[in-house]
């Protein structure tokens, strides 16, 4: 917070220092991109940058009893490229492309790799169950850049490291017993790292990178305050383009004839955060799949309406979509397609 108060007025000094681009004009292309404590200024050429610019941030800076961190302060040409929350920002062949940075690839697979040797002895499932979580948040912060070759580098440095493991435990095995033992054999991957258990369909398996889809991220207007009335119906529609871009074909139906709200506490279900499809007449009192019969909830919501002694009937879910209060005293009995269930 209070890195952000101070670069809010350095936001305004440098406007109020370098003129701004008008319809058919140049300008002098000073602009303050800012995140927390890092931010990264652009101008038109090295020698403004370095003769006025920084002279006056620095200024800025220790008037207020701050002061530039030498190590991380730098002026570089965008063809070169520069590191910035993550990511690399660098232009190829005149083309701008935002990519994972190598130092962030490197931590990544050095955490993999510490997971895998510190779990010599743990099962399979144990393994996936600490390198998923992993490997899912990294991907889902990446997605949104041009991050498709790196991720096939990721996928495949793990895939080593993990035959290295499965190897290590089966000395005496032969590569064919190894790779039938710990990996599945799929359309577009050959050998993926599964746990062979039941059915093949319920197989826990790794979370692969290179299936994860690049959607390019729609910048939010500036001028947007969440907390404004006005604006809810334009956050409203982002969350429903985030919702088909995100969210399973079925579960995309439920969101929007739920009008993206759970039909219990009528709280917003964002479609990256946790959810749960809700049988509304259980299957073993002879609910169907159909999506008459499914809502989509809260995980907190799901486990309260499964403490009931009784589920739920669809009249009330449907009432409560629309809005309306919950009546405890109609929520007695089970009710199927109108009818008192047996």
């Amino acid at each position: 917070m209070l890195a952000n108060t101070a670069l809010d007025g350095l936001e305004a000094e440098l406007r109020k220092r370098f003129k701004q681009a008008v319809k058919f004009q140049l300008s002098d292309m000073v602009n303050l991109v800012r995140y927390a404590d890092d931010f990264i200024i652009t101008g038109r050429s090295k020698e403004m940058l370095e003769n006025e610019v920084k002279p006056l941030v620095a200024k800025f800076f220790r008037e207020r009893g701050l002061e530039l961190s030498p190590e991380k302060t730098r002026i570089t040409h965008i063809d070169q490229g520069f590191d910035f929350l993550g990511f690399t920002v660098r232009k190829y062949n005149g083309k701008l492309l935002t990519t994972p940075s190598k130092r962030n690839v490197h931590i990544l697979l050095e955490r993999v790799r510490d997971q895998i040797k510190t779990h010599k002895q743990a099962t399979q499932a144990e393994l996936l169950k600490k390198l998923n979580p992993l490997l899912r948040g990294w991907a889902q912060y990446y997605r949104h850049a041009a991050a498709k070759r790196t991720f096939k580098t990721v996928d495949k440095e793990v895939w080593k490291a993990l035959w290295s493991w499965a190897k290590r435990r089966h000395p005496q095995k032969g590569i064919g017993w190894v790779l039938k033992r710990y990996f599945k054999a799929r359309p577009g991957c050959k050998w993926r790292f599964a746990v062979k258990r039941g059915r093949e369909s319920d197989w826990p398996e790794l979370y692969l990178l290179n299936y994860v889809p690049i959607l390019r991220h729609v910048r939010i207007k500036a001028e947007a305050n969440p907390f404004d009335p006005r604006w809810e119906l334009y956050f409203e529609r982002r969350d429903q383009r985030r919702a088909g871009q995100v969210l399973p074909r079925r579960a995309v139906t439920l969101w929007w004839r739920q009008r993206g709200r759970c039909p219990v506490c009528r709280q917003k279900l964002h479609p990256e955060m946790p959810w749960h499809i809700h049988h509304i007449i259980w299957r073993v009192a002879g609910g169907s799949d159909r999506l008459d019969n499914l809502a989509l909830v809260h995980p907190t919501c799901h486990r309260q309406v499964h403490s009931r002694e009784h589920p739920l009937p669809f009249r009330v879910l449907e009432r409560a979509s629309e809005g309306l209060e919950l009546d405890e005293a109609k929520v007695s009995r089970p009710v199927l397609r109108g009818r008192e269930a047996p």
